[in-house]
């Protein structure tokens, strides 16, 4: 994303109301209705993990979580994983249930959801649901919040080209993007460059870059760049 988002608010017309989990029950609201994952993506199989190096999610395997709407729980101790290719919230009853069962959780901004203790929200773009996304709460400032975006690399499978050559197999690797937001909803996203991270901060820079200095700070690391906002906040 080589751009500044804008966060606006959408007004959903489907109420959806706190459900338990019992047996087969699942909370039919929260998800696409009969949209089950099974899904091949970069002509790959994600089930099939031995074709591959890395993961296409968070995590490989789901983990324990809870769903929330306006800050209130709709479903505690669900399965949760983030499918980063699809940009998608996975979910199903319980860690022991098949992963075909699994289904998509519906996405809106009023929706968050706490993977063990990370949080992920859905911010749509210029009003729309379509071409939003997910992101990973780092930090929630008293001024501003950092935010991450899981992007996934994606390498094809190299197959050999002589008796002396080896086949490579596909591989995800994880190219992050980091973004300052604001509280009434603008992103800006931290270039590469560590230097040009530092103009993120606008007219806080040369203070923040004092600080970097003094700190030997690496703008490139997710916990020095978390530090350096921490200070923006206080000065």
């Amino acid at each position: 994303m080589k751009k500044i988002i804008i966060i606006l608010a959408i007004i959903l017309t489907g109420n959806i109301s706190a459900q338990s989990f019992n047996g087969k029950q699942f909370a039919s609201d929260l998800f696409l209705m009969d949209e089950y994952i099974k899904r091949q993506s970069k002509g790959i199989s994600f089930a099939d993990t031995d074709t591959y190096t890395g993961t296409p999610y968070n995590n490989a395997s789901f983990l324990p979580g809870s769903i929330y709407k306006d800050g209130k729980l709709l479903a505690e101790n669900v399965a949760l994983r983030y499918n980063a290719i699809a940009d998608e919230m996975e979910v199903k009853e319980k860690l022991t249930s098949p992963d075909d069962d699994a289904k998509v959780l519906t996405k809106s901004p009023d929706i968050f959801v706490k993977i063990v203790s990370t949080i992920f929200v859905f911010v749509p773009y210029q009003g729309g649901i379509e071409e939003g996304g997910y992101f990973e709460v780092i930090y929630e400032g008293s001024q501003v919040d950092f935010y991450k975006k899981i992007i996934k690399d994606f390498d094809e499978e190299k197959k050999a080209t002589s008796s002396l050559t080896r086949d490579i197999p596909a591989s995800f690797s994880d190219e992050p993007e980091y973004f300052l937001v604001t509280k009434v909803g603008k992103f800006y996203q931290f270039p590469n460059s560590r230097n040009k991270k530092l103009k993120v901060f606008g007219d806080k820079e040369k203070q923040v870059k004092k600080y970097v200095k003094e700190k030997r700070l690496d703008l490139n690391k997710e916990k020095d760049l978390l530090k350096a906002i921490k200070y923006f906040e206080t000065i």
